[in-house]
């Protein structure tokens, strides 16, 4: 009987492998903001080592890819000489970029991202700094949430749970707490006192005074990338890689 269930088991296990061709296949998708440090390109960026169905298992729907390994994390292209470097590895995710909501600024010394699965509870959801001259990176916060650098200093701020939260990151302490009655898609430090909100249903662009706490409207129309350095098209024209090149960054992880 253990002969018969082993056999069966190979069998099984044949079957399921010849489901897809050899041929190892690349890709490399990036984040569509960045920020621009000197001469450098930072975004976000998966990329991914995976082989093609073939078959029964392209049925009913093409099926899906197998993947072999990945890598994602905060990836940064030198727009001189197009050398693409991982800055900094980040854990694990599926359904990049699609189920993603990322945003991306900077000050003078760190570099923030704030990362959120919008479709599931995910590990990688959370806030993060990149330290630009140590090349260190640190999970700071696990609010979902897409932060803002105040333009000096080392503020930063984020709206998780209708409050928007005032820090100083450099010894995360809590400087202020602001209560609002909405839920912004993402924030924008606009100068010294006041920070934008730009809301959907309906698109809006609300401003919050830092001195006082009001909230008016801005009076601005919204823009889907207000303040991000870089969109997807510039990252587009900065980012050229070849395959061998993406799988020289998977062997060297």
């Amino acid at each position: 009987m253990n002969i018969k269930i082993s056999i069966l088991a190979i069998i099984t296990m044949l079957i399921l492998s010849s489901c897809y061709h050899m041929e190892l296949i690349y890709s490399f998708e990036k984040s569509s903001g960045g920020v621009m440090v000197g001469s450098s390109c930072y975004y976000l960026a998966q990329v991914r080592e995976y082989r093609n169905p073939k078959g029964i298992s392209r049925f009913p729907d093409g099926g899906q890819t197998k993947e072999i390994r990945q890598i994602f994390g905060l990836f940064k292209t030198d727009s001189i000489n197009k050398k693409t470097v991982l800055a900094a590895r980040l854990g694990d995710v599926y359904g990049w970029p699609v189920r993603y909501k990322t945003r991306i600024e900077k000050n003078n010394s760190d570099i923030a991202i704030g990362i959120v699965n919008i479709n599931l509870p995910d590990s990688i959801n959370g806030i993060y700094l990149y330290n630009i001259d140590s090349g260190k990176i640190l999970k700071y916060s696990n609010e979902e949430a897409s932060p803002t650098l105040a333009i000096t200093g080392s503020q930063i701020a984020y709206c998780s749970n209708k409050i928007l939260t005032v820090e100083d990151y450099s010894i995360k302490t809590s400087i202020t707490r602001y209560p609002v009655e909405i839920t912004p898609v993402y924030i924008s430090w606009e100068n010294e006192n006041e920070i934008f909100l730009f809301c959907s249903d309906p698109f809006r662009v609300m401003k919050l005074n830092l001195q006082n706490g009001k909230i008016d409207s801005s009076g601005m129309e919204y823009i889907s990338n207000y303040k991000q350095e870089l969109g997807a098209a510039d990252i587009k024209n900065i980012v050229t890689i070849t395959t061998s090149e993406l799988r020289k960054l998977i062997d060297n992880q």
